[in-house]
């Protein structure tokens, strides 16, 4: 029974590891860094227990997959760097390996190979957990303006979707415990159960990352989150039960002339000249601005301009920030880096690097 379990476990980290290195194209992301990683060790440990250490404990596929999930649940969100969870990943990887050959190869003692295995593996997999998330922590909470971006709502929504996916980790290592101490076949049928449940687990972290979803909200609703923190709902208007048509119909004129006519790109660019254009007054064209794209008017209006400015630097990553402020409608450099950052959560040079360096990326794959 254990060999057959441990073919299935072999066969699902194959598949997406082969699709991993497939669809990378020579091109590789952290994130793509961590999922090898996570598919590389699992099959290193699942085929020592199979190949090397006979015969194979039903605990033990338990306990390697408990580690490849362990890496994946560790898989960064989108506001977070990932040189954290890939220097976490490598070190439970390799410790797990390290561990599983000292115990295989180390007289038992007054422990069984099995539970020293075991034991070994829920250590790192626990230290590894505890720095990663630590880590993270301290270096979120450190910086107090990221909660009150508009993009700290989608951050949020991940947060929440990591904590979910972590307590449902952290459940199954809790069956898997349990799985070790129910003696017989009750014993083996739990043990099969949370590896069936351990497989789904790495499928859904895998498509988590790959995708970058959150599997919390439906797609729909996500697309939608994402366009009001974008400030853009020209095709997800909200629901008429929410907001009334008035508000909606308003809304897609601003969003229209804002496209079309480009009036941001004047540096005295005000509310009174978009209340004239759009046949509105000042204090209803507030309101819907706010309402519909979660920003003031003068967020809404510089959230324009650094779209702007990121397109100037896509046609020209030569193009010097200064000049970038002053074509996009900023009085000032210093204005420029400030609405820049809270947008994209980078400065302009930051982000400038990273175009330039995921355009040498793209064109090393090809």
């Amino acid at each position: 029974m254990p060999t057959i379990v441990a073919s299935f476990l072999l066969t699902e980290l194959a598949f997406f590891l082969v699709y991993d290195l497939v669809k990378s194209r020579r091109s590789m992301s952290p994130k793509l860094k961590i999922r090898i990683t996570a598919g590389m060790a699992g099959m290193l440990l699942v085929t020592m227990e199979v190949m090397v250490f006979r015969p194979c404990g039903l605990n033990c596929l338990v306990a390697d997959m408990m580690l490849v999930n362990g890496i994946m649940v560790m898989n960064p969100c989108s506001f977070e760097k990932p040189s954290y969870a890939f220097s976490a990943a490598v070190i439970a990887g390799t410790a797990a390996v390290v561990s599983n050959i000292l115990t295989g190869f180390l007289p038992s003692g007054s422990m069984s190979f099995r539970l020293q295995r075991v034991v070994l593996s829920y250590s790192i997999l626990i230290v590894t957990l505890t720095w990663y998330y630590a880590a993270v922590a301290l270096r979120r909470f450190k910086g107090i303006r990221l909660f009150f971006r508009n993009i700290a709502v989608w951050h949020n929504i991940e947060d929440y979707s990591r904590f979910l996916f972590l307590s449902a980790y952290l459940c199954l290592g809790i069956m898997s415990l349990c799985s070790m101490s129910v003696p017989g076949n009750a014993g083996t049928v739990l043990g099969l159960i949370t590896i069936a449940l351990l497989m789904v687990l790495y499928a859904i972290l895998f498509l988590r990352s790959v995708t970058g979803r959150t599997f919390v909200l439906d797609p729909d609703t996500e697309t939608r989150v994402k366009d009001i923190i974008k400030g853009n709902l020209r095709t997800s208007f909200i629901d008429k039960a929410e907001e009334d048509r008035k508000m909606n119909n308003l809304y897609r004129r601003i969003m229209n002339y804002m496209t079309e006519e480009q009036p941001y790109l004047d540096p005295s660019f005000c509310m009174n000249d978009l209340a004239e254009k759009v046949y509105s007054n000042k204090l209803y064209l507030s309101r819907t601005v706010n309402i519909l794209s979660g920003r003031n008017f003068r967020q809404f209006v510089n959230y324009h301009r650094v779209q702007y400015a990121m397109a100037l630097f896509r046609k020209d990553p030569r193009l010097k920030v200064t000049e970038a402020a002053e074509l996009s409608g900023f009085n000032s450099a210093v204005s420029f880096n400030m609405a820049f950052k809270v947008n994209t959560g980078m400065t302009p040079s930051e982000w400038l690097q990273e175009h330039v360096r995921d355009q040498g990326e793209r064109l090393a794959s090809f």
